[in-house]
C-alpha cells in the first residue's frame, strides 16, 4: 500500500530528526490520538533500515503486536516480531517487540540504533528502564498523546527534549479527526467520597458508588436517547461492573458484550470484528480497549468510570474521533456519566505539555446552564445553540446536576493570557522552552509565528 505522509506528519518527523541532529538522544514526541503515530514512527523505522541501521519498535501490550505489524506490512516494511509464539527473525533490521518478551531476550537481540517506544508515558516503569539501560547507545524516540504518567508526573528524568505535533483541535478543523458532541448527564459520582492513590481513584470506592442498578440503567437510557444504534465502547471500572453494564444493555434488546484481558485471544478478536461489522453495538471493557485500539467504525464512547488521570481520560474519550472512510459525515458522540470533563476539560482542549511534573491545582469548570434546554455553554456565551438568548450580563454558574437532564458540554474557553502570548522576544521564548522542556525547534517556529527577532 502506498502511504503518503500528510504535511503535519512530515513536519513531525522532521522535528524529531532535528532534535537528534542537535545531540539530544532521547526525544519525546507528542501527537493526539488518531494523528497516525504508528505510521510516522514506522516511516522513521524504515528510514533507519534503509540507511543500514537497525530499529526496534516497542509496544506495551501483546494485543498491539498484530495491529502494529499489519501497519508495517501495509507500508512494505519487512520486519521481525519479538513476541511470545512468534518466529525469531532477529536478523531483519526492523523489529516490533512486546516489552514483556523483549525484557527476557535482551541478549538474543542485536542492539538497535533507534529504539521507538509507543505510548511512552509508561516508560518510567522498571521494565522499560532495564531495556533503556541495556541499549544505552541507541537513540530513543518516545511517542504519546499524553506525555505524563497516570498521576501527572513528568517524563523529564528519561527524555531530553519534547517535540509537539499538531493539536487535536487543529486535526479536527482540518478533517483529520472527526468533530464530536460531548454530553454529560447528571452524575451520581462524588469525588469527595473516593480516595486517590498513586494518582488515581481507588476502584473499591468507585464500585461502591457506580456499580448500582439505577446508575447503570441511566447509562442505557442515555445511550438510547443520545446515540441509539451507534457502535460504542463503554469504559467501566472493573470486570464485574463491565459485565453488569453489558447485561443491562442486553435486557433492552441492545447487543452488548464484555471483553477483558482474560478473554481468549480468538474470542476477543472475533468479538472486535463483530463490533466492526455492526453485529455488536456495545463493547464493554475495563482498561482493555484504550491505548492503540483502532476501530474507525466506532461512533461513540461511554465513560462509566471516573478517573483522576488526565492521561486515561484523553486516551478513552478520544477513541471515537478517528475518521471512517465508509462514513465521511461521521460525527462522534461522547457520553460522560461520571463528570470527567469537569476534572479534565474537553478532549481536544489545548494543553501546555511539558516534561516536568504537572502541578496539582483545582480546575475551574465555570459554565452556565440554559434554562430552556439545560445545555451547558461557556459563561461568555450570549446565545444557546437552542436559540435562547442570555441576559446581557449573565451570571456565571458552577455546573449543577439536574435530575433527568442531559447536559451537552460545549468548549470552555478561557480568556486568560497565556505565557507564550506574552513573550516579546526570542529570549522570552527560549526561557519558556527551557522551563517546559521544549525543543529549540519549537522556539524557532514560535518566533516565526510571532515574527520575533532577537
Amino acid at each position: 500500500m502506498d502511504i503518503s505522509l500528510r504535511p503535519y506528519q512530515q513536519q513531525f518527523i522532521d522535528d524529531v530528526g532535528y532534535e537528534f541532529t542537535q545531540g539530544r538522544r532521547r526525544v519525546c514526541a507528542v501527537a493526539p490520538c488518531g494523528a497516525g503515530k504508528t505510521i510516522m514512527t514506522a516511516w522513521m523505522a524504515r528510514g533507519t533500515a534503509l540507511s543500514g541501521r537497525r530499529a526496534i519498535f516497542m509496544v506495551h501490550r501483546q494485543e498491539l503486536i498484530e495491529q502494529t505489524s499489519a501497519t508495517f506490512t501495509a507500508m512494505g516494511i519487512q520486519h521481525g516480531l519479538i513476541a511470545a509464539g512468534a518466529a525469531k527473525e532477529y536478523d531483519l533490521p526492523v523489529q516490533i517487540a512486546s516489552v514483556q518478551t523483549l525484557i527476557h531476550r535482551l541478549h538474543e537481540v542485536q542492539p538497535p540504533d533507534l529504539l521507538i517506544c509507543d505510548e511512552c508515558h509508561h516508560i518510567v516503569a522498571n521494565t522499560y528502564r532495564r531495556i533503556l539501560e541495556h541499549f544505552a547507545a541507541a537513540y530513543v524516540l518516545g511517542v504519546t498523546a499524553t506525555p505524563e504518567r497516570i498521576g501527572g508526573q513528568g517524563l523529564g528524568e528519561i527524555f531530553q527534549s519534547l517535540v509537539l505535533g499538531p493539536t487535536a483541535a487543529e486535526l479536527i478543523a482540518a478533517g483529520n479527526l472527526t468533530p464530536y458532541d460531548y454530553y454529560a448527564p447528571p452524575s451520581k459520582f462524588d469525588p469527595a467520597a473516593a480516595h486517590v492513590r498513586f494518582g488515581e481513584y481507588v476502584k473499591g470506592d468507585l464500585i461502591h458508588q457506580m456499580d448500582d442498578a439505577d446508575v447503570i440503567g441511566d447509562i442505557v437510557k442515555n445511550y438510547q436517547n443520545l446515540a441509539a444504534g451507534r457502535r460504542a465502547i463503554c469504559y467501566c471500572i472493573n470486570r464485574a461492573h463491565s459485565e453488569h453494564v453489558a447485561a443491562s444493555f442486553r435486557t433492552v434488546g441492545i447487543s452488548a458484550v464484555h471483553i477483558d484481558g482474560e478473554t481468549h485471544k480468538t474470542v476477543r478478536a472475533r468479538t472486535v470484528e463483530d463490533f466492526r461489522l455492526g453485529k455488536i453495538r456495545i463493547l464493554c471493557n475495563a482498561e482493555l480497549l484504550g491505548e492503540g485500539f483502532d476501530v474507525p467504525a466506532m461512533e461513540a464512547v461511554i465513560l462509566a468510570r471516573p478517573t483522576a488521570s488526565l492521561t486515561l481520560y484523553i486516551q478513552q474519550s478520544m477513541r471515537p474521533l478517528r475518521p471512517d472512510p465508509a462514513n465521511p459525515d461521521k460525527r462522534a458522540v461522547i457520553i460522560d456519566h461520571v463528570g470527567n470533563v469537569f476534572r479534565h476539560g474537553m478532549p481536544d482542549e489545548e494543553r501546555a505539555w511539558t516534561l516536568e511534573t504537572r502541578k496539582k491545582k483545582p480546575r475551574s469548570s465555570s459554565i452556565k446552564v440554559c434554562p430552556a434546554c439545560y445545555t451547558a455553554v461557556p459563561s461568555t456565551a450570549r446565545v444557546c445553540p437552542c436559540g435562547h438568548a442570555f441576559a446581557a450580563a449573565p451570571e456565571e454558574h458552577k455546573y449543577t446536576e439536574r435530575d433527568g437532564t442531559l447536559t451537552k458540554i460545549e468548549e470552555i474557553k478561557r480568556k486568560k493570557r497565556q505565557e507564550v502570548g506574552m513573550a516579546r522576544s526570542v529570549a522570552d521564548l527560549t526561557a519558556i522552552a527551557l522551563k517546559r522542556g521544549y525543543s529549540l525547534r519549537w522556539v524557532s517556529r514560535m518566533a516565526d509565528l510571532k515574527r520575533l527577532r532577537g
